[in-house]
């Protein structure tokens, strides 16, 4: 007992109500401490950032495809449009952001990258790229400034391209300047959204980012171990690149965080192996959620219970009403559900329902998973009401 008083004494103390509270000069010690001790099993923690590009990367074929064309119009001044597809975590935004460092230490190319989920329009990349961080200025003036700075000389790179709402930076691009663009998007049938104009203008070069396989995930993680810990064990590596092939589409995000949890864990037996990768997968998963605006989390969370999109669009302009204060239309509704759909949270179906056509929804995320994100964004006062 006086061991248990006397460990007390430094952690918390007594208020003026008699309650105890905690002594968080104590426990911010605790809590920076355990932290290095983490760190510490770490050579270099950056490299587990999902967003870290690495000193180096491993080349698949497809890039070399790429830097080929990115050479040809370094020295030919022609420029080259390409499309890279794939799925998530098959490679394409770390492989294109390297290629980017590369051209900025060898000079001779402007480069400019940018991510169409967190800029959608045209207007908000022009703005990106004449430096302009205030909404207010024409159209045509930010595309005039974007055009003297990027128009010659440049590669540009689009990434979540999926994500675009118009085109015009395309047309305007390939029409009035000299630079060459890259998007990146999980789907090719992208091309079937750029109008006929644009995509003749563009004739860009489609490149498939295919899925690793496991020699390939196999020695992206030895690399990322070998930049980013002191001691690792190559047999628990191989085995954890079989399974995230063979489970988890090749997704290097959960081959990368699930070498973290092992280092950390300092252990590298089978089992422990597959729990790492488990709990990795969850992790990206909950990282997208987190990443999600109320509005389309609340979307997200409506569509998991009320598949038909019917039924869970009234549901939805009651709750955003409620939240936002204002009503939203079905349009702004359904390219909520297509952002979700982009995004892997969900897929789409479109059925037959007598003589007419319904358009439900398949949530692929778990469903207790989209329930905590709930609780926890909206303190549990998001309840559900079927109407």
């Amino acid at each position: 007992m006086r061991g248990l008083i006397e460990s007390l004494k430094y952690t918390t103390s007594l208020n003026l109500y008699g309650v105890f509270n905690l002594n968080l000069e104590y426990f911010f010690r605790k809590k920076v401490e355990e932290i290095r001790q983490t760190v510490s099993k770490l050579k270099n923690p950056a490299v587990f950032d999902l967003k870290y590009v690495p000193n180096s990367i491993y080349i698949r074929k497809e890039l070399e495809a790429v830097v080929e064309k990115i050479a040809q119009y370094n020295v030919m001044n022609v420029p080259s449009h390409i499309i890279i597809f794939g799925s998530r975590g098959s490679g394409k935004t770390v492989s294109i952001l390297y290629l980017l460092k590369v051209l900025q230490r060898e000079g001779g190319l402007k480069t400019f990258y940018v991510k169409a989920r967190e800029n959608p329009s045209s207007y908000r990349i022009y703005m990106k790229m004449a430096g302009v961080e205030k909404i207010g200025h024409s159209p045509n003036e930010l595309m005039q400034k974007a055009l003297e700075t990027y128009g010659e000389r440049s590669v540009i790179v689009i990434d979540d391209a999926d994500f675009m709402e118009d085109f015009n930076i395309l047309y305007t691009f390939t029409r009035s300047s000299n630079a060459s663009i890259i998007l990146l998007t999980q789907n090719i049938q992208l091309i079937n959204r750029i109008d006929e104009s644009t995509y003749s203008s563009m004739l860009p070069s489609k490149i498939y980012f295919a899925d690793y396989n496991p020699d390939e995930i196999y020695q992206i993680m030895r690399m990322r171990a070998e930049e980013g810990l002191h001691n690792w064990d190559d047999k628990a590596l191989k085995l954890a690149s079989a399974i995230i092939v063979r489970d988890y589409r090749s997704d290097t995000r959960i081959a990368i965080l699930s070498l973290l949890k092992l280092a950390i864990l300092g252990k590298w037996d089978e089992e422990t192996v597959k729990k790492a990768i488990e709990e990795a997968s969850r992790e990206v998963e909950s990282i997208t959620l987190r990443e999600l605006k109320d509005r389309d989390l609340i979307a997200l969370y409506i569509v998991s219970k009320t598949k038909e999109t019917s039924k869970a669009y009234p549901i939805f302009t009651a709750y955003t009403s409620r939240y936002e204060g204002r009503f939203l239309t079905k349009p702004t509704f359904f390219r909520t559900l297509n952002y979700l759909q982009n995004l892997g949270l969900i897929t789409q179906i479109k059925k037959r329902v007598g003589k007419s056509f319904t358009i439900e929804v398949e949530t692929l995320i778990d469903q207790k998973m989209i329930e905590k994100e709930i609780e926890e964004r909206f303190g549990g006062t998001l309840k559900w009401k079927q109407t």
